[in-house]
């Protein structure tokens, strides 16, 4: 152990389920008591005091001792190089496990009398569940609850519905004995607006919403009175085609092919730019690791969709056609879409996505829902959207498109959560979209393959 310490440059104390101790001169103590070494580290708040009697693992960057508790119960402590990149996932495995026993107390005070049957905060591939957001089942009788819970860290606190409904639907599946009604989530209150205006459009369970503080205190909310839906409207600003090639457009900065900006230059040299961009950013590329032909797959995407619309929905008018109409205070988009019209005056958001994506069902929702609030208060007329059209009030479809196989397996799970009031389509494009524009398949809702 004096080894390990002499060797590390930032060594670190770490017991699993709480935060790590850094050893600072002066703020930890190691001292032998016959056949063990006794371990005490502290700093202004906290303290631990440990009887190692073996070592577990030795490596270059970490030490596991092992310590005996009361009771003679064995458990572990390690220690590691903070300066080392390798011990960065012992940190955020310590992080989640620590978050992980914070939940634990907070379900202790909102649900009394209630059994803990799991809580994890591991990784779970096979069933899409995320080690970011620590999960329990709860049981009382045959009634059980499902629980996720975000710690206000650097993953996304909002994203952890998407695997809370993915979780409720497992357990739903695993454990048939038990009337699973409800999904309790746990939440820092940055993020409780965002999710509780997701619940406003979902169905299926009983949505319980809690803010919690990193002193141990929680409470529930009222879905019904969790702030408004804040969306900005942005002016219209279709597409303008530009006349140097059928597949580029003019933009305020200058131009873009095939959704990607052409580099600046002079006026003069913007043909021969188009001209190099159209040899290396096409599907007869002769670099596909060139990063004209790379990069943003999803602007490519929209760009053959906006020039191929019919071949996705015949019902809806080629152009206009808008993007990035809304802004979205706070959530980080990542996605392509596209505000279409149909011939009877019905909006229709198109959501676009080029490879594979968890959250592409909740982040669509947020932005149909803004959609639909601004068509149900007739706002698109007055900024110019859609001028030749008589616009409907009721609220928009839904497509995600993407290629056939680039959904992700939950988005079926996830759409079964959504309300009837939200029609929503998934069309799925062959792979060789870059080519042609080819629809394979069309479901509905939550439809799937049969």
């Amino acid at each position: 152990m004096e080894a390990f310490l002499a060797a590390a440059r930032q060594p670190v104390l770490q017991e699993p389920g709480e935060l790590p101790f850094p050893l600072q001169t002066g703020q930890f103590e190691v001292s032998q008591k016959g056949n063990a070494l006794l371990v005490s580290a502290w700093d202004e708040t906290r303290q631990l005091h440990r009887r190692a009697i073996a070592i577990a693992e030795d490596r270059p960057d970490r030490l596991t001792l092992t310590i005996e508790k009361f009771g003679g119960k064995l458990g572990t402590l390690v220690l590691y190089d903070q300066s080392k990149p390798s011990s960065a996932p012992l940190r955020k495995q310590g992080e989640r496990h620590h978050f992980r026993e914070h939940l634990r107390g907070l379900l202790r005070k909102q649900f009394p009398g209630w059994r803990l049957l799991d809580l994890s905060a591991d990784l779970d591939m096979e069933h899409s569940l995320s080690a970011n957001y620590p999960r329990a089942l709860l049981r009382k009788g045959q009634c059980g609850v499902a629980v996720i819970g975000a710690a206000p860290g650097p993953a996304e606190p909002a994203a952890a519905l998407t695997f809370g409904l993915i979780w409720l639907d497992y357990l739903r599946r695993r454990e048939p004995e038990l009337r699973i009604e409800s999904l309790a989530i746990f939440l820092p209150p940055p993020a409780l607006t965002a999710t509780a205006l997701r619940l406003k459009w979902l169905t299926g369970a009983q949505f319980r919403l809690f803010s919690y503080t990193a002193e141990g205190h929680s409470q529930e909310l009222d879905l019904a009175d969790c702030g408004n839906l804040h969306t900005e409207l942005r002016p219209a600003q279709p597409h303008e085609p530009c006349k140097l090639h059928p597949e580029a457009e003019t933009t305020a900065k200058g131009a873009r092919f095939r959704g990607l900006e052409v580099p600046a230059c002079a006026p003069g040299e913007l043909p021969a730019a188009i001209a190099e961009m159209a040899r290396l950013r096409s599907a007869e590329a002769p670099d596909r690791l060139n990063p004209l032909y790379s990069k943003r797959p999803e602007a490519w995407l929209e760009s053959q969709i906006r020039r191929h619309l019919e071949a996705v929905d015949a019902t809806l008018q080629t152009a206009p056609l808008y993007g990035q109409v809304i802004a979205v205070a706070g959530v980080d988009r990542g996605i392509a879409d596209i505000l279409a019209v149909d011939h009877n005056g019905r909006l229709a958001v198109l959501e676009i996505k080029a490879e594979e994506d968890i959250y592409l069902p909740l982040q669509a929702l947020d932005y149909w829902m803004r959609i639909a609030h601004h068509a149900a208060q007739s706002d698109f007329r007055p900024h110019n959207y859609f001028p030749a059209m008589q616009l409907r009030t009721d609220p928009p479809r839904l497509l995600l498109v993407a290629p056939a196989l680039s959904f992700h397996p939950t988005t079926e799970t996830i759409l079964r959560f959504f309300s009837c009031n939200i029609e929503v389509e998934r069309i799925g494009l062959a792979l060789e979209w870059r080519q042609m524009v080819r629809v394979l398949f069309r479901y509905r809702g939550a439809a799937g393959p049969t």
